[in-house]
C-alpha cells in the first residue's frame, strides 16, 4: 500500500504584495485594497515545503492581473478657464477648449453646459477627449455682459441608485438661421420608460429607477427639430451606461445546511461547504465567508473565506456535544458591505471510545434452590455514554457441578438479566 502524502506547507516569496496565502490549503486570498490605476500585474513566487529529513520543496510563479472598475471621477486640468470675445463674434467661432481625464480603462469622456447658459448662446461639443465650447448664437452686449458657464464632465456613467429626476445629460443643438427659424425642440426617437427629455433645454432626465442587474447600457436616439417651415432635423445618439452600486445582498443557494463529521475526526477535516451568490458586479459582487460573534461552535469550527468550506478546529467529543448549531455569513465587498447569515446543523457522529461501567466491581446474588427455571435471579445494569446497547458476557464460578440448567444471560437495552442457578452457584458480570 502506497504511504500517504507528506505534509507541506506553502509560502509566497514576496512580502510586498497584498495577497496573503493560506501555508495549509493554498489559497492566495487579498491582504489590502487594490488599485488598477497604481499597481495593474503583480508577480511573485509561491513555495512549497515538505517536513521530510531533509526537508524538499519546489516552487511555482503566480501572475495576477488587477481588472479595472469604474473607480475614478473625470478631473479636470483646470479649475476655471476664461475667454473673451466681441459682440459681433459669428456664430460658431470657438470660445475656449476644456479638458478632463478620467484615470479609469476605456473611459470616454463627454461634456454638457449645465449651467449659466443664458438664452442658449453657447455649445459644446466633445472631440478628441477635450470639450470645445463655442457660440451658438449672436451676443447682444445690451442684454447680456458677461456669462458664467458650468461645464460638467461625464464618463457616461449613472448610478443605479439615482433617484429619479435627475439630470443625466445634457443635450445641445445649433442652427446657424435666426428667430424661429433657429429655435430647437428636442425629442426621444423611442419610448424608453426611464428617461425623457425636455424639449426645450435638451436635458434628459431620469423618470424611472435604473437596474444593473437587469439592464447595463441604454442607448438613445436625439433628434433636434427647427420650427422653421419645412422643418430641418438632425439626429444623434446617446449612450448612457448603468454603474452597479451594492443594492444586493448575497443570496445562499440552500437556506440551510446540514453536515456530519466523526468525533475521532482529526483537526482541520472538511465537514461541508457553502456556496453564495450576489448579483451586484465587480467588488460588489464578490463574497467571503465568515463566523462572527462566536457563532462558530465555541472555536470548534473556521471555515474558508473564499471557498466555504466548513472544517474542524480541534478533535470533537460527542458524549459533551452531540451536535452544533452555528451560523455563518457571507459578505460582499461593497462599501458598506452586505451580509446575508445562514444556518448550519452538524451532527457528531459516535465512535466507541468509551468503555461500559458498573456501578460495582462485585454483585452477590442470593437465589433459592428451588427455582423455577426461567426465574428472575438479578438484575446488574452498566453505563456507558457510548451510542448503542451493551452486550453482556456472563462466566460462573462453580463450587460444584452446574446442573443441566446454565445460567443464561438476556440483554435488556443496558440492563442484564440473569436466569436459573443452583444452591452454590456464584455470578460475576464481565
Amino acid at each position: 500500500m502506497a504511504a500517504p502524502p507528506s505534509p507541506t506547507t506553502l509560502g509566497l516569496s514576496a512580502s510586498d504584495t497584498p495577497f496573503i496565502i493560506n501555508s495549509a490549503t493554498g489559497w492566495v486570498t487579498v491582504s489590502s485594497i487594490l488599485d488598477r490605476e497604481s499597481v495593474e500585474h503583480y508577480f511573485f513566487g509561491v513555495e512549497a515545503r515538505d517536513y521530510g529529513m531533509p526537508p524538499l520543496s519546489a516552487t511555482a510563479s503566480v501572475t495576477i492581473t488587477v481588472m479595472d472598475v469604474n473607480d475614478n471621477r473625470p478631473e479636470f486640468l483646470q479649475k476655471e478657464y476664461y475667454s473673451r470675445l466681441n459682440e459681433d463674434a459669428s456664430v460658431g467661432t470657438s470660445v475656449v477648449t476644456v479638458t478632463a481625464v478620467d484615470r479609469d480603462v476605456n473611459s470616454a469622456v463627454t461634456y454638457q453646459i449645465t449651467g449659466g447658459n443664458t438664452r442658449n448662446r453657447f455649445a459644446i461639443s466633445t472631440a478628441g477627449g477635450a470639450g470645445l465650447l463655442s457660440l451658438a448664437l449672436p451676443l447682444d452686449y445690451k442684454q447680456e455682459r458677461r456669462y458664467v458657464l458650468t461645464v460638467t464632465a461625464s464618463d457616461r456613467t449613472v448610478n443605479e441608485d439615482r433617484p429619479p429626476g435627475s439630470t443625466v445629460v445634457m443635450i445641445s443643438a445649433t442652427d446657424d438661421d435666426v428667430g424661429e427659424n433657429a429655435r430647437i425642440t428636442y425629442f426621444l426617437e423611442d419610448n424608453i420608460p426611464q428617461f425623457r427629455i425636455d424639449p426645450a433645454s435638451g436635458a434628459i432626465t431620469l423618470q424611472a429607477e435604473l437596474d444593473y442587474e437587469d439592464q447595463m447600457t441604454y442607448t438613445l436616439a436625439i433628434t433636434a427639430k427647427d420650427n422653421g417651415i419645412p422643418q430641418k432635423s438632425d439626429t444623434t445618439y446617446v449612450e448612457v451606461n448603468v454603474n452597479d452600486v451594492n443594492d444586493n445582498a448575497p443570496q445562499f443557494l440552500s437556506p440551510r445546511y446540514q453536515g456530519t463529521v466523526s468525533e475521532d475526526a482529526p483537526p482541520f477535516t472538511s465537514v461541508l461547504q457553502i456556496s453564495a451568490t450576489d448579483r451586484d458586479a465587480h467588488a460588489n459582487g464578490r463574497v467571503q465567508y465568515t463566523f462572527q460573534n462566536g457563532e462558530d461552535g465555541d472555536g470548534d469550527f473556521t471555515i474558508e473565506p473564499t471557498s466555504g468550506i466548513v472544517r474542524t478546529v480541534r478533535r470533537l467529543d460527542r458524549e459533551s456535544v452531540p451536535f452544533y448549531e452555528l451560523t455563518a455569513y457571507a459578505v460582499d465587498r461593497g462599501v458598506p458591505p452586505q451580509r446575508t447569515p445562514v444556518h448550519i446543523q452538524v451532527t457528531v457522529l459516535d465512535v466507541n471510545d468509551n468503555a461500559p461501567v458498573f456501578p460495582a466491581d462485585d454483585f452477590e446474588v442470593l437465589v433459592k434452590e428451588n427455582s423455577a427455571v426461567g426465574s428472575v435471579v438479578a438484575q446488574i445494569t452498566a453505563t456507558d455514554p457510548d451510542e448503542g446497547p451493551i452486550v453482556c458476557k456472563m462466566r460462573s464460578v462453580r463450587r460444584r457441578p452446574l446442573v443441566p440448567e446454565p445460567l443464561k444471560e438476556k440483554a435488556h437495552g443496558r440492563n442484564c438479566v440473569c436466569g436459573r442457578t443452583t444452591e452454590g452457584d456464584g455470578v460475576r458480570l464481565s
